[in-house]
């Protein structure tokens, strides 16, 4: 299973929250009397409340948490909570392990914005009953859920000034820019007025999501919707997510005899004037050796008459980001192009064959009907290479034989 979150709006802890109790509640996993159970035992003197509301139509729900004597915790005493959530068996290990990280991040954002150590860091906002609440729950209904991959879209932090304990700051407020600072969180302004991403959204998402990458091919499953405490004009303020179970798991019948299975991917390019071939070459091979499903170099006028070739990384969605760093560091490009492609590819796997020549690896695939179905085999370039380098054959005699070992390449 997989998430995608719609993050057009910006993220915070509650607009999570509501997003992710709905679709659990959809599927049976958690229920929002179980969450009050749950917070009653955390702080007795905190009541937790859900509300249904509409956004610009979009009907969602909104939480709030009241707590009574509300207190502003250090992080030592946040910490010593959420770890007796995890041992207290209210939530699980991975889930209280998880909820630390996220709440270490703020921490450090603090101290950092403000000059102390971690361990002398005063939370205001982020110290109160709702912040604990969002973040050790939003972890524990994202363990319940247990994606195999988060996807978002590039997360709106919203424009203007804010008003907080330290007074008005410009948005992104210091701790939530501290939060998303040499991270690979997607981000934007946003024409909206005010701020839409929290410190708490910030560190959620930072930990959460996998890729910024549109939802690949899949079937979605449920969707739930989280409200924001305000209004914003001309837009909802609404995070929506949807979990999804992936297509390639179980294919996608073309005809009712064959099946083929379609894929989403990332396709990656960039026009190149300004390095050698040697460079780009050995720029290739590094994007494969990174994880690149593909590579390959196209010829191009670019303006003024330049010669110029363009490079093309297919991807995997999830890879996107990492790879794209990888092409300008590689390339010195000023810029990359990305674009959401959906593929559909023949299932293959790689053999081992005994050959006269030795072990060799082969691709495998099927076509046709269950009844008529056709078997092939094509040796791996770089095995056949490396035996005709070793053995001193003509490369391309070799791999003819080697491909018409096992019935003509079709066994």
């Amino acid at each position: 299973m997989i998430l995608h979150l719609d993050l057009s709006t910006g993220a915070s802890g509650d607009k999570l929250l509501g997003a992710l109790l709905e679709l659990c509640e959809q599927q049976g996993l958690a229920s929002f009397d179980e969450l009050a159970s749950k917070a009653q035992q955390l702080l007795p003197g905190v009541v937790l409340k859900r509300e249904r509301v509409k956004r610009q139509g979009i009907a969602a729900t909104h939480f709030s948490v009241e707590e009574r004597g509300a207190e502003h915790r250090h992080w030592s005493e946040i910490r010593e909570l959420i770890e007796g959530a995890g041992a207290q068996g209210l939530v699980s290990t991975a889930a209280s392990e998880l909820a630390i990280r996220v709440f270490t991040r703020i921490a450090e954002a603090e101290a950092q914005v403000h000059g102390v150590p971690v361990e002398k860091v005063h939370f205001h906002e982020v110290g109160a009953a709702d912040s604990i609440i969002d973040i050790l729950f939003n972890s524990f209904l994202l363990s319940q859920l247990n994606p195999n991959a988060v996807y978002a879209t590039p997360l709106a932090l919203g424009s203007g000034t804010v008003i907080c304990a330290h007074g008005e700051l410009p948005v992104p407020a210091p701790a939530t820019a501290e939060i998303l600072a040499n991270s690979t969180v997607s981000v934007y302004s946003s024409s909206h007025e005010g701020e839409l991403t929290t410190p708490t959204g910030a560190a959620l998402v930072r930990e959460f999501v996998t890729s910024f990458a549109p939802l690949p091919c899949s079937r979605p499953r449920a969707i739930g919707y989280g409200a924001g405490s305000r209004e914003i004009p001309g837009a909802a303020n609404v995070l929506r997510a949807i979990s999804a179970e992936p297509a390639p798991l179980a294919g996608l019948k073309t005809r009712e005899d064959e099946q083929l299975i379609v894929e989403g991917v990332t396709q990656l390019e960039c026009n190149l004037d300004h390095i050698s071939a040697e460079a780009l070459a050995f720029a290739c091979e590094e994007l494969l050796a990174a994880g690149a499903l593909d590579v390959w170099q196209e010829p191009i006028t670019m303006k003024k008459g330049r010669l110029a070739l363009k490079l093309v990384a297919l991807t995997k969605p999830e890879q996107a980001t990492p790879l794209t760093q990888k092409i300008i560091e590689l390339t010195g490009s000023l810029g990359v192009r990305s674009n959401y492609l959906e593929r559909t590819i023949i299932p293959r796997k790689v053999v081992t064959l005994n050959t006269p020549y030795g072990p060799v690896p082969y691709k495998a695939a099927e076509t046709g009907s269950p009844t008529n179905r056709t078997h092939w085999l094509r040796p791996e370039h770089d095995a056949v290479a490396h035996l005709a380098r070793e053995q001193g054959l003509d490369y391309l005699t070799l791999y003819t034989e080697l491909q018409g070992f096992g019935t003509g390449g079709r066994v």
